[in-house]
């Protein structure tokens, strides 16, 4: 016999945990921001219902937006702070955000910080155009975003910004480093002085000091003694002390996380005329653990910056499809894994 009970849905549960239906799906979704005595309450209160999630509806659900279908009146935010957006000068990282965006049909507004005065003005600009995705170039510590999350489903593309708190898509910089020391290694170096820019960016920085102090262990215990990591400003005023560093630390190759050190080394002279010039290859080796469009010639790790922004808007396309707005609880980290790029300031080294 067929029970009259009628069975649990948002409104019910909303009703036993005293909260509102939207709320209720927050968190049986598991999207957006709810408190954790709001979510408590209403997981209780599911339970006691007896609630069961239907699976047919969920996949009804996500199938509004099916792949291949074009959402033509979307529009993606892309903030920045004053990079360019030229077909042709602009970073890679935008350019795979346009590429992706383009295949799923979505339109890509660019909005410079430098052109508003306030947050609270580009608040209203994407509220009032119905902007729900938000893409975040990334930002160094020291400056402070204050967009109303709650509207918005927001992807840093970058080292993410401990302050903001939302979902990431970077490279795997510790990866990066470990490639770059293994192919050191794999070509016979055995001194290596890793050579670390200071990023402003927490994101970028702890990996790399991290993963830095743990190849450098693994170097001491099979190597011997090893150069001192070395942190550093990409000015010309902190020449003389890469110099004096890389006098003292005589390493046979140097991993930088920048290319600054490679014309330092190869036009001394520039900068400190008791400094000969270096040739690369020859007097020492190179590797930048980032892309190095002006000098073809260096061995260095492809972060695959054009991916980031691809998936970045793939993240920001998938969790619209559910109505997922607002600041997380879990923020996610999506990590590009990096490629390592031969070139000739790495020869092999004869023994």
């Amino acid at each position: 016999m067929a029970s009259n009970i009628p069975l649990p849905n948002y409104r019910s549960i909303a009703k036993e945990s005293g909260v509102g239906k939207t709320t209720v799906g927050r968190v049986l979704q598991n999207s957006g921001y709810v408190s954790d005595e709001v979510r408590r309450r209403v997981l209780e209160a599911a339970g006691r219902l007896g609630y069961r999630p239907d699976p047919a509806l969920g996949a009804l659900a996500r199938r509004r937006w099916p792949g291949g279908a074009r959402p033509k009146t979307a529009t993606i935010a892309y903030i920045h702070h004053g990079v360019s957006t030229d077909a042709i000068k602009a970073p890679p990282e935008f350019q795979g955000v346009r590429q992706r965006a383009q295949e799923l049909g979505y339109a890509v507004d660019t909005f410079s910080l430098k052109e508003y005065s306030s947050f609270p003005a580009l608040n209203r600009i994407l509220h009032a155009r119905g902007i729900q995705g938000v893409l975040v170039q990334a930002f160094r510590d020291t400056i402070h975003i204050d967009l109303k999350w709650q509207r918005f489903f927001t992807v840093f593309i970058g080292p993410e910004n401990d302050l903001a708190r939302v979902h990431n898509v970077q490279a795997d910089f510790r990866s990066a480093l470990h490639q770059a020391v293994k192919a050191c290694r794999d070509r016979g170096y055995r001194k290596i002085g890793l050579a670390l820019m200071n990023h402003a960016a927490s994101g970028t920085n702890i990996p790399f000091h991290a993963q830095a102090l743990y190849e450098r262990l693994g170097l001491e215990r099979d190597c011997g003694p090893q150069p001192q990591i070395l942190t550093y400003e990409p000015s010309e005023d902190f020449a003389p002390q890469f110099y004096r560093w890389f006098r003292e630390s005589r390493p046979d190759v140097v991993v930088s996380t920048n290319i600054q050190p490679y014309y330092w080394l190869t036009s001394a002279h520039h900068y400190d005329g008791r400094q000969r010039d270096r040739k690369i290859p020859g007097d020492v080796a190179f590797v930048c653990t980032r892309n190095s469009p002006d000098v073809h010639s260096i061995a260095h790790v492809d972060l695959r910056e054009q991916e980031q922004g691809r998936q970045a808007v793939d993240l920001v396309h998938q969790q619209l499809q559910h109505g997922a707005i607002g600041k997380p609880m879990i923020p996610l980290r999506l990590l590009i894994p990096p490629t390592f790029i031969d070139g000739q300031s790495l020869p092999a080294r004869k023994i």
